[in-house]
């Protein structure tokens, strides 16, 4: 019989959960394991200091590995993208203005742009830029000195370059979707680009893969009553939870 009693066995069953990337949520934990959540919270405190998870409120997720680089993840197809990116194509405007946020989601949302499309594309990428160049769609393209991370202008220039767009609707990609922190970055350059880009926007719509659901980044970029709307291929169970905070859900 397993002794709860002991804090080395509960951690040790806490990390194995770890293992599959699940969130852990004090209250859920509490009422499984029939311990306090008191005794939850020093566990994942306990965690924390070992360095294998993140606290965050009502529970803790865990520590990802360092964000590969923007070349590395580029380097990587994944063809999941594709049909997230052609889905999310098709609520752009013919004759909007649209700012497409960066990385690879976003290269691929660019490939993607109705040949009928007759409005501009906004973006702090270079790669997205070119994307919707190809697509024969007028672009401009925000300067600044670029992050490594995502391949895109950052930094105030950047940011006051978006504020002088009013934008019919924005695409943003998700670090990280976290029912109580929002959508969040790695970088907190990048989060002030993103956010300045959703706020000189009439609508915002983050394309986000199943894995950055109910996962938290470093950075906050919009709560979930700033985001209008989620294209993901997401488990309906998790896509619900957003949907149920009225973020109209297009799903996968």
């Amino acid at each position: 019989m397993t002794d709860l009693n002991n804090p080395h066995i509960r951690q040790q069953m806490l990390r194995e959960r770890l293992d599959s990337g699940a969130p852990l949520i004090a209250a859920v934990l509490a009422a499984e394991l029939g311990i306090s959540i008191d005794t939850v919270r020093r566990d994942l405190i306990a965690l924390e200091q070992q360095g294998a998870v993140r606290r965050v409120r009502g529970g803790a997720v865990p520590v990802t590995s360092p964000m590969p680089s923007y070349f590395d993840r580029a380097s990587m197809p994944d063809p999941k993208i594709a049909l997230l990116a052609e889905r999310a194509a098709q609520v752009i405007p013919i004759g909007g203005t649209v700012f497409v946020d960066a990385g690879t989601t976003m290269n691929a949302l660019a490939a993607c742009i109705p040949l009928e499309f007759q409005g501009l594309i906004v973006t702090p990428a270079p790669s997205v830029a070119l994307a919707a160049l190809h697509r024969g769609a007028r672009v401009h393209l925000i300067g600044g000195a670029l992050c490594p991370e995502g391949a895109m202008a950052t930094g105030g220039d950047a940011e006051h370059a978006v504020s002088q767009f009013a934008a019919d609707l924005c695409f943003l990609g998700a670090c990280g979707l976290w029912p109580d922190f929002g959508l969040s970055a790695e970088d907190v350059l990048e989060a002030g680009v993103k956010r300045a880009m959703a706020l000189a926007s009439a609508k915002v719509v983050v394309v986000a893969k199943a894995e950055k659901i109910q996962r938290r980044g470093r950075c906050k970029v919009l709560e979930l009553t700033e985001i209008d709307g989620i294209v993901t291929n997401a488990t309906l169970a998790d896509a619900m939870t957003f949907q149920n905070e009225g973020i109209e859900l297009i799903h996968v």
